[in-house]
Order: structure tokens, then C-alpha cells, then sequence
């Protein structure tokens, strides 16, 4: 059996939630690699950034959020539900810390709308790659859980209060919501065709997440 062989009976007996974990790896490791999580996890972080972090958040999963609840494809519609919706709490997060609104810096404003560019390209060209959108910023919940309680001591908030809901939106169950997302999104895509084409979104949605990161710490 040739390598290339090899590569193609392993991409096909993997499911999608285990080629998106380990194919966009590489992207994974570059996005976090940013100031804004390195303020996070080394101490050092500030409000103002924290609160553009937010507001850069709140546009972009608006955004996509749009998009799922109103696409017809039925793969994309087997997997979105709104128990997925993270955008009331960042609202409520930014009303509690910047109640006369966020300002975002011209290099983050740049990087989100590249970012609901992206959105509306899959939109209306492969709906089904929204998945792949949808994949990055729900797996970033599971490192959001350790960041938590960094950005509450540093900031001195209160877990499980507005100005931390965002970060604590599954309270101490994200493995469980994780895992109850893994198997509904890979039960609706296993074996639809639209793998790669996930693949590809994710690993450009994990590019345009580290921009914004990078646009916000100023890197």
C-alpha cells in the first residue's frame, strides 16, 4: 500500500470530529499563539482589551449565528440548535463592563469583518462549511473554561456573573456539551461529502481568529 493510499483509508475511517482535531492542528497552534492569550495565561491583562475582546466576539458570533439558524441545508440544520447561541451573553457581558459601548481599534474592526466576509462567502457558496466555522468557536469553550478563572482574578470579576457569562457559559459541563456537540455534528456530517470542505473552513477560521487576537493585544 502506498503512503498516499494509506492517508486516504485513514481520512475516510476517521469521522469529521476526529480530522478536524488533528488536521487543523497546525492552524489550531498558530491562532493561539497571540498577546491577547498570552496576557491571559502570564498574567497582565487589562480591561480595555478584555472588553474589545469581547465586542470582537459579539460581532462575529452574531454573525455566524445568523447564518446557521437561517440556512436550510439540512446537514448545517441537523447540527445548529439554539442551545449553541452565545451572543445574549456577551451582550449582558458588555453591558455590565462597557455600558456606553465598546470601541473596537481600526486593526480589529478590519480583522471581524474579514472574518463576517468569510461568513458570507460560505453562505452563499457552501453552507455546510459554516460547520467548520461553528467547530472553532465552539472547541475554543473548552480552553475558555481554563482562562476563566485567570481573566476573574486578574480583572477582579465574578464567576458566573455579567462580565465573565461568556467564559463561563456551560458552567463546570463543557466536556459534556463538547462531547454532546462532537456526536451531533458528526452524526450529521460522517459520510455527507461535505468533510473536506469543513476541513477547509475551520483551518481558515482558526487564520482569521488569530488576526483578531493579534489586531487586539497589538501584535
Amino acid at each position: 500500500m502506498s503512503d498516499a493510499t494509506a492517508t486516504v483509508d485513514s481520512n475516510v475511517s476517521q469521522g469529521i470530529m476526529d480530522r478536524l482535531r488533528t488536521e487543523t492542528r497546525p492552524h489550531h497552534d498558530k491562532a493561539e499563539r497571540n498577546g491577547f492569550g498570552v496576557m491571559v495565561m502570564e498574567g497582565g491583562l487589562q480591561l480595555s482589551p478584555y472588553v474589545e475582546h469581547l465586542a470582537a466576539w459579539k460581532r462575529i458570533l452574531s454573525h455566524l449565528e445568523s447564518a446557521l439558524r437561517s440556512c436550510d441545508d439540512e446537514i448545517v440544520s441537523q447540527t445548529w440548535h439554539e442551545g449553541l447561541v452565545k451572543e445574549a451573553l456577551l451582550h449582558q457581558d458588555l453591558e455590565q463592563l462597557a455600558p456606553d459601548g465598546p470601541v473596537l481599534s481600526d486593526a480589529t474592526s478590519k480583522s471581524v469583518h474579514a472574518f463576517t466576509d468569510y461568513v458570507d462567502h460560505l453562505t452563499k457558496e457552501t453552507p455546510r462549511g459554516l460547520l467548520g466555522v461553528l467547530y472553532v468557536l465552539e472547541g475554543s469553550t473548552m480552553g475558555g473554561s481554563v482562562m476563566k478563572s485567570r481573566i476573574a482574578s486578574q480583572l477582579s470579576l465574578t464567576i458566573d456573573e455579567p462580565g465573565l457569562l461568556y467564559y463561563g457559559c456551560y458552567g463546570n459541563k463543557v466536556g459534556l456539551h463538547f462531547k454532546e456537540f462532537r456526536l451531533r455534528m458528526g452524526g450529521a456530517v460522517d459520510g455527507s461529502g461535505s468533510e473536506d470542505l469543513i476541513l477547509e473552513a475551520a483551518g481558515r477560521t482558526f487564520e482569521l481568529v488569530g488576526d483578531i487576537l493579534r489586531a487586539i493585544a497589538g501584535d
